[in-house]
């Protein structure tokens, strides 16, 4: 009896003292995460990585319109206007994309794509109207097909007959003016700490992502600690959003954990690694 007794306390004993290295080795592990070197603690997670090539995508499901001139018999004025296709935008056109204005909902112009020799894109409208409409609000509709994509620009000086070619209606479009997928625009400034876990680089980078999808680049305001400014696209206000930051001297990306809904106006938020 005392042989099996001695054997049972070794047991207990044995499974006790499994217990305990289980527990010190949990303790260690969890000490050594929240003071990770990869910033893996309680406000970000850490990825190894190439530097990214994150880029808004401008795709969207828009129909292709069918805009007719106008009568120009209805209509005894006329004035011009100029828009000028920004970068951001030129880089998608095609002789298929079609633009127009309209007065009081009706169409009062159309026109194509002028593509110049330097590579500038332009459209030249000739916006038909009466003498009484004078002063009425004007609204430029344009679709870029090989992104299915319609910008309505509504912020538009009042219809002006006889302008002569004002420089107050050459207007310069881009892909976020009035776009159909993200109307919504918020611009972020986000505030680093003044310790990183990280050597701020010139390559660094910074995103904001709405789900997994890209919603706006950051760029640098001086240096890391004034704050990376960032326009931010949404379908509406209110959307959660989430920051993403490739450090190039960690080679890899940080996930911050906190989350921030976007407001539709400017806002501040302050990021934690």
């Amino acid at each position: 009896m005392k042989t099996i007794d001695m054997a049972n306390r070794k047991s207990v004993n044995s499974k006790r003292y499994s217990l305990l290295l289980m527990a010190v080795l949990m303790m260690m592990w969890g000490c050594s995460s929240d003071s990770d070197d990869n910033g893996q603690g309680n406000h970000s997670s850490f990825v190894p990585s190439a530097s990214p090539t994150w880029a808004m995508d401008w795709t969207a499901d828009a129909a292709a319109p069918d805009w007719k001139e106008p009568d120009v018999t209805r209509f005894e004025c006329s004035m011009t206007m100029l828009v000028s296709l920004q970068q951001s935008l030129a880089a998608y056109s095609t002789d298929r994309d079609v633009m127009a204005v309209f007065v009081d909902g009706d169409c009062r112009g159309v026109s194509y794509r002028n593509k110049l020799a330097n590579g500038r894109v332009e459209y030249l409208l000739l916006v038909k109207g009466t003498s009484e409409e004078t002063g009425h609000a004007m609204e430029l509709r344009y679709y870029c097909d090989s992104l299915h994509h319609m910008n309505v620009l509504t912020a538009l000086r009042p219809f002006e007959p006889s302008n002569l070619m004002d420089e107050k209606y050459h207007i310069h479009l881009g892909v976020e003016n009035g776009s159909g997928k993200y109307p919504v625009s918020t611009q972020v400034t986000l505030m680093l700490p003044q310790t990183l876990p990280f050597t701020v680089n010139p390559n660094d980078k910074l995103a904001i992502f709405v789900g997994d999808e890209c919603r706006g680049i950051g760029s640098l305001g001086g240096d890391a600690y004034d704050g990376w400014r960032v326009m931010v696209y949404s379908r509406q206000a209110g959307e959660t959003a989430q920051v993403r930051y490739y450090s190039a001297a960690k080679g890899g990306t940080y996930t911050i954990l906190k989350t921030f809904s976007l407001s539709g106006s400017l806002q501040q938020e302050d990021v934690s690694f």
